[in-house]
């Protein structure tokens, strides 16, 4: 036990340090083009497709406020859209445009090449358990945050 509990500090601190190392890493990619919450907005839109500004809000645990300040910068540089709802008029989605599209698949691309970079050795076989701790992490936390 007293092994283990050892092992845990470790693999903590590596852990904040490692995400804190690479946060850095992608930020410094990010914040000239997309400062503050625009990338995680993209992001977003990127993976669930068009989102009403509530429910961008809602994910990103920001105010509906600074979701439209940051989303009336995309618009304005032609990297998302508002769209019409087909069924309900009254209500505004927002999507990205191919333009946004292309630069964040640029970004991607220079933070996958650091992240390559920092796990270029370790093996298939140790990446595939990491993919699958790190999945097994994230159906808990989920589970955590349905708790709350």
């Amino acid at each position: 036990m007293i092994n283990r509990q050892y092992d845990f500090e470790e693999f903590e601190r590596l852990f904040w340090q490692l995400s804190r190392e690479m946060g850095y890493q992608w930020r410094k990619i990010y914040n000239d083009t997309f400062p503050g919450s625009q990338s995680h907005i993209l992001f977003l839109l990127e993976r669930k497709g068009p989102q009403k500004m509530s429910e961008l809000a809602e994910t990103l645990h920001l105010t509906p406020g600074a979701v439209t300040t940051a989303s009336d910068r995309l618009i304005d540089q032609g990297y998302i859209a508002r769209t019409r709802d087909k069924t309900d008029r009254r209500v505004t989605h927002l999507e990205m445009t191919q333009k946004g599209k292309q630069i964040l698949n640029e970004l991607q691309n220079q933070g996958r090449k650091i992240m390559k970079s920092v796990f270029k050795d370790i093996s298939n076989e140790d990446l595939g358990k990491m993919n699958d701790i790190f999945k097994q992490a994230t159906i808990n936390i989920e589970k955590i945050g349905e708790e709350c």
